[in-house]
């Protein structure tokens, strides 16, 4: 009897043991599966890199940080440029984002300290919510990454911001009710426009583009002189074009709204030299 108990508590201790062992190999067998395993871009910098371009990145950096190959990472340029020049895209993408928080704000706040709207083409604003309505709507519907339009979303709302002030400092407060029904009628216009239809929403918000600019550019020249018109606003806005221009060629090389934004870079352009032309005539 004491020697079956004897047997029993041999058994049991064997079978803990054998139990504790098949544990502790599976959890080194899941340690090295994850060693093992290559970096996924969710946990590796997931908003510079896409799946296919993370490892190429790490790649690279091997051979040309632990092989010491650059001779070789030239050769295989081909190879390299293009996930390159989507995370130079990616980056420069987030860098407009986070500018275009405080794209408008030197605007508000000239409007602000001069208690006015001089100087300002209320039509030009008003012409700018509709762009920035109609381009969110069409990158929406066509499923391109927040990050490629998201400065257009801050943007809107600054431009909402500056409208209402106008409004309020021109004592136009009919005309800011019927540009509030307007703009959500815009709204809900792009929301139910079909997919297949996208593509005019681009068109409005191209021809929207240009015409929020032009009667502003009309106005400069006519007063020669640029009133409360940001200088600051106006050259961020001309590096942010010309920063979006490139990211849209990379990421989608979406032919509308290449055009928009090189049509807004010109645009912009000319602002810029007209506050600087006209700088002494405002300082007299």
């Amino acid at each position: 009897k004491d020697c079956h108990r004897h047997c029993a508590g041999t058994q049991r201790c064997i079978r803990r043991h054998l139990h504790l062992a098949g544990d502790q190999l599976s959890t080194a067998a899941s340690l090295l599966a994850v060693a093992a395993s290559p970096l996924q871009p969710a946990t590796a910098m997931p908003l510079l890199f896409t799946d296919e371009c993370w490892p190429v990145f790490l790649e690279g950096l091997k051979q040309l940080f632990v092989e010491l190959d650059p001779v070789g990472c030239v050769r295989k340029l081909d190879y390299y440029l293009p996930c390159a020049l989507d995370a130079v895209s990616r980056a420069a993408s987030l860098c407009i984002v986070a500018g275009a928080a405080l794209l408008k704000v030197p605007q508000i706040l000239n409007v602000l300290k001069a208690k006015s709207a001089d100087g300002l083409s209320l039509l030009s604003l008003e012409l700018d919510v509709l762009v920035f309505i109609a381009s969110i709507a069409y990158s929406a519907k066509l499923g391109y990454s927040l990050h490629s339009y998201g400065e257009q979303v801050l943007v809107l709302i600054q431009n909402v911001i500056l409208c209402l002030l106008a409004y309020g400092f021109e004592k136009n407060g009919k005309r800011g009710v019927m540009s509030a029904a307007l703009g959500a009628g815009a709204v809900a216009l792009c929301a139910a426009t079909p997919l297949a239809y996208a593509w005019v929403l681009s068109s409005v918000s191209l021809v929207a583009n240009i015409g929020s600019l032009v009667p502003q550019i009309l106005k400069n020249r006519r007063r020669q002189e640029t009133g409360a018109l940001s200088a600051a606003t106006v050259q961020m806005r001309l590096l942010g074009n010309a920063a979006r221009f490139f990211t849209t060629a990379v990421e989608s090389a979406d032919a509308v709204l290449l055009l928009g934004y090189g049509a807004s870079f010109a645009l912009n352009g000319m602002l810029a030299w007209q506050i600087r032309a006209y700088a002494p005539r405002k300082e007299e």
